[in-house]
C-alpha cells in the first residue's frame, strides 16, 4: 500500500480551494493500493488568505484524510511548487500528487492515478483536466480551453502539473526541482517535464483520473485566450533557447512567419459565427509570442499581484 501527499498551491482563491478540498473529501480510497492520504495546502499569499478555510475543515476533518496548512509568502510558481515537494517529503510518502486550487476532482480520481502508476511502474502520471465554465460562452471561445486527451496508459513526452502524481523515489534520486526562471512566466511544468525525460523518467496518462478546471467569467474571454497563446509560444521559444535547440529555434521562427501570414488571411473569418472564427487572431498571437521569445522578451504573466 502507498502513502500519498496531495500538494495544493494556493493564492487568494479561498472559495475555489474550499470546493477542491470538499471534492477530495468525497474521493473513494482503494485500501489495497492506498494506506494514508495527507492533504498539504501551501498558501503563497503573505496575508494567509486560505488559513481560515483550512481551520474550518480541520475542525471537522475527514477520517480518510489528514489536512495540513503551510504559509509560504515567497511568491513564484516554481517557488511554491518546490516548497510543496520539500514539505511533502517530510511526511515520507511514496507519491506526491499535484492539483491546483482552481480545480476540483471526481470520485475515483485518486484511485485512477495510483492504478495507472502501479500498472505502468510510471515515474509520473497525468490525468485529464476538463474546463468547467462559470457562465455560458460561445463555442468559438470554449473550444480553446479543451486540452488534448489520450488513451488510458498511453506514454507521454510532456507533463502539466494541474493533475499529476509523482513517484517520490524518482524525485529524490534525481534531485528534481522546478526551475525558478519560470516563477513569473508560467511553463515551469513544461520545463520540469523536459527535465524528467532527461533523467529517463516515464510519464503515463490516466484517462479516468478526471479533474475539472474552473473557468471564471473573467477568464472565459477572447482576450484571455490570446494572452495565453502568446505566453505559451513565448515560453516555448525560451525553453528552446535554454536547451540550445538551434534547429528547433529556426523551425519555430519559420512557423511563426507562417502563423502570422495565415492569421492575417484568416481574419476574414471573423464576421462568421462558427467555432473557428478566431483562428486568425489566435495564430497571430502565437506568432507574436514566438517572435518576442526569439528577441528574449519574456511575458511575466504571473508577476501581477492577482494572478
Amino acid at each position: 500500500m502507498n502513502h500519498l501527499v496531495i500538494g495544493i498551491p494556493t493564492y487568494k482563491r479561498p472559495l475555489m480551494l474550499e470546493k477542491l478540498i470538499n471534492s477530495i473529501y468525497k474521493c473513494s480510497i482503494d485500501r489495497k493500493f492506498i494506506s494514508t492520504v495527507e492533504i498539504l495546502i501551501v498558501d503563497n499569499d503573505r496575508d494567509k488568505t486560505a488559513e481560515e478555510i483550512i481551520l474550518q475543515h480541520k475542525s471537522s476533518d475527514s477520517p480518510k484524510f489528514k489536512l495540513h496548512y503551510h504559509n509560504y509568502p515567497i511568491k513564484g510558481l516554481s517557488n511554491v511548487r518546490n516548497e510543496i515537494i520539500k514539505k511533502a517529503l517530510l511526511f515520507d510518502p511514496d507519491f506526491v500528487v499535484f492539483i491546483d486550487d482552481d480545480q476540483y476532482v471526481t470520485e475515483h480520481w485518486l484511485n485512477e492515478l495510483i492504478y495507472t502508476t502501479v500498472k505502468n511502474k510510471g515515474d509520473m502520471v497525468m490525468g485529464p483536466v476538463v474546463p468547467a465554465f462559470e457562465v455560458k460562452v460561445s463555442k468559438a471561445i470554449s473550444k480553446w480551453f479543451f486540452l488534448p486527451q489520450f488513451e488510458n496508459n498511453k506514454q507521454l513526452n510532456f507533463i502539466m502539473t494541474g493533475n499529476l502524481i509523482m513517484r517520490v523515489e524518482f524525485l529524490k534520486d534525481n534531485q528534481l526541482q522546478f526551475d525558478k526562471r519560470f516563477n513569473t512566466t508560467g511553463a515551469e511544468d513544461i520545463y520540469f517535464g523536459i527535465c524528467v525525460l532527461k533523467k529517463n523518467g516515464t510519464i503515463y496518462y490516466a484517462a479516468k483520473a478526471l479533474a475539472y478546471e474552473y473557468i471564471s467569467k473573467k477568464r472565459g474571454t477572447l482576450k484571455w485566450i490570446l494572452q495565453r497563446k502568446y505566453r505559451g509560444a513565448n515560453s516555448f521559444v525560451y525553453i528552446l533557447v535554454l536547451e540550445k535547440k538551434i534547429m528547433g529555434i529556426l523551425k519555430k521562427l519559420l512557423i511563426s512567419f507562417v502563423y502570422f501570414n495565415l492569421g492575417v488571411v484568416c481574419l476574414l473569418l471573423l464576421p462568421f459565427k462558427f467555432k473557428y472564427r478566431y483562428i486568425g487572431l489566435i495564430k497571430i498571437a502565437e506568432s507574436l509570442g514566438g517572435f518576442s521569445g526569439l528577441l528574449k522578451i519574456r511575458y511575466n504573466e504571473y508577476s501581477k499581484e492577482n494572478r
